[in-house]
């Protein structure tokens, strides 16, 4: 998939920026706040309808304005909007045609995003890395998607359920621990498949970025061993009731990550630990890209280099910078490490100064 033009206006601190992008890499250089980050978050919006990292769309609006908008012209002459004005509902356009749900769009556009928050993949808890694992996989699984928010519903009928202080109905918890069940065996299946693919590309790509002799691992942990999830949820009432919540299923997994053996909490130093995440989601890039149908995901790197030694950079530079990959957007404080990348490709690339919100052109190949 390649973004060949997009216009923002009115996101975060992008007032009207209009650019055109090379195929291959597109680096952006700026102090912290010029708008390095919002550029590659608007691209991030067209591909999964919502921003990477602020949940609230009025937020993301330009102080002083009512409105955002972002369109992006894609190859294959599709082009695809995103608007939203305060007060209203967002609106998701597709050749100016509205989407009745956002999720039919997600998987359109493939895309994977690396950013220093995903420290939070090591550091943070189970709901970090589920989210690492269905946003994969609901780029190319439509049907787990779907299984996904239908569960997410559920789940939280039934935790109202536990909650009330008079007692449920019980054929109220059968239907609804039935619509769970059917949902939770489409999320356990996904999820252990792409658990046992994922590995092999992280062993793979980390092999490349980290130090010789060191090795890594991510075992799905899951509540499916337990049995159908409507059985134990139907066994497990009485403690659920006391605690207020689901304590079961497909919401309670998580990816248990090691290092060198080792459960990778507290253990790497902090550049093995970067390494470790960036590995993770260029695993999930370099999976994607064999799985998915919609052509090569386009891939988001954000502020990554910072608090990495020049080993480890010029590896990811070297990795990144390889045949095999797509349509790239870099950003950096510094024009040391895009001016590497740059000298050591052989691709087309564009490279853009941003300042105060407005990004200008500065070199080419």
């Amino acid at each position: 998939m390649i973004l060949e033009h997009i216009h923002i206006i009115n996101y975060r601190n992008l007032a009207d920026a209009e650019l055109s992008f090379s195929r291959n890499v597109n680096c952006f250089v700026g102090n912290n706040g010029a708008g390095k980050t919002n550029i590659l978050d608007a691209i991030y919006y067209l591909s999964f309808c919502k921003s990477s990292a602020i949940a609230s769309d009025a937020a993301n609006v330009l102080h002083g304005e009512e409105f955002f908008l972002i369109q992006g012209q894609y190859e294959g002459d599709m082009q695809v909007s995103a608007a939203f004005r305060t007060g209203g509902r967002k609106v998701i356009k597709r050749a100016d045609k509205a989407y009745r749900r956002y999720s039919e769009h997600v998987g359109l556009i493939p895309l994977i995003m690396i950013s220093p928050g995903d420290m939070q993949l090591v550091s943070g808890g189970s709901e970090e890395r589920r989210r690492f694992m269905d946003v994969a996989i609901a780029q190319y699984a439509p049907d787990y998607l779907a299984a996904l928010i239908r569960y997410g519903r559920t789940l939280k009928q039934r935790n109202a359920l536990l909650k009330q202080e008079d007692e449920p109905d019980d054929a109220m918890f059968d239907v609804l621990e039935e619509m769970m069940a059917a949902d939770a065996a489409v999320i356990y299946r996904e999820r252990a498949a792409f658990s046992d693919e994922f590995r092999q590309y992280f062993q793979d790509v980390y092999s490349r970025l980290g130090v010789a002799g060191e090795s890594v691992n991510a075992a799905y942990s899951t509540h499916a061993s337990r049995g159908p999830l409507d059985r134990v949820l139907h066994e497990s009432r009485a403690k659920e009731r006391i605690v207020g919540y689901t304590l079961y299923g497909p919401h309670r997994d998580d990816l248990e990550l090691q290092f060198d053996g080792y459960a990778l909490r507290g253990f790497g130093s902090q550049g093995q630990t970067k390494t470790y995440f960036i590995a993770m989601k260029l695993a999930q890039y370099a999976l994607l890209r064999e799985r998915g149908e919609t052509g090569t995901p386009i891939l988001l790197l954000d502020d990554i280099f910072d608090k990495l030694d020049a080993t480890r950079v010029s590896r990811i530079v070297d990795y990144v910078g390889g045949e095999a990959m797509g349509q790239i957007f870099i950003t950096d404080t510094s024009s040391s490490h895009l001016d590497s990348i740059l000298r050591r490709t052989t691709h087309e690339y564009k490279l853009f100064k941003v300042e105060n919100g407005k990004a200008a052109e500065q070199g080419n190949r």
